[in-house]
Order: C-alpha cells, then sequence, then structure tokens
C-alpha cells in the first residue's frame, strides 16, 4: 500500500497527493478496461476513443512528472 501512496504523493513533506497523477491512472486504468472488453467483442470501442484516452492519461501523467522534474531542477540551480 506504501507503494501506492508514493505515486500518487505530490510532495512528501506535505502529503499532498496529485490530481493529476491520480486523474492519468484512472484514465490509463480505464483505457485498459476498455482494451480488454473491445478485445473480447463485449462491446465495439471506436479506436479513436482508446487514442483519446490514451493521449489525456499520458498528457496528465506527463505533466505532473514535467512538473516535478522542473522542480527539482530549479532547486538544484538555486543551491548552486
Amino acid at each position: 500500500m506504501k507503494f501506492i501512496k508514493d505515486i500518487l504523493t505530490e510532495d512528501v513533506k506535505d502529503k499532498k497527493y496529485s490530481s493529476k497523477k491520480t486523474v492519468g491512472i484512472i484514465g490509463s486504468v480505464l483505457c485498459f478496461i476498455a482494451f480488454i472488453v473491445d478485445g473480447f467483442h463485449f462491446y465495439d470501442i471506436d479506436s479513436s476513443m482508446l487514442d483519446s484516452l490514451l493521449i489525456f492519461s499520458a498528457t496528465m501523467l506527463g505533466v505532473s512528472t514535467f512538473r516535478k522534474l522542473s522542480l527539482t531542477n530549479g532547486k538544484q540551480a538555486l543551491k548552486s
């Protein structure tokens, strides 16, 4: 459970959860479920919908990761 909390936590000191990471992971899970449902031919899911879900979830996770990297690099530049 600690592993999941660490993934979703934006700042360890403040114990804030990242909404972008949470929404990105939820979007990824929904896309994975839609892919499985489409594979078993329970429903026909349009490929553009799957593409949109993947783009959305990757964007949310990417924005969160980019923000974290830029803050870390900014703090290191200030220390130098």
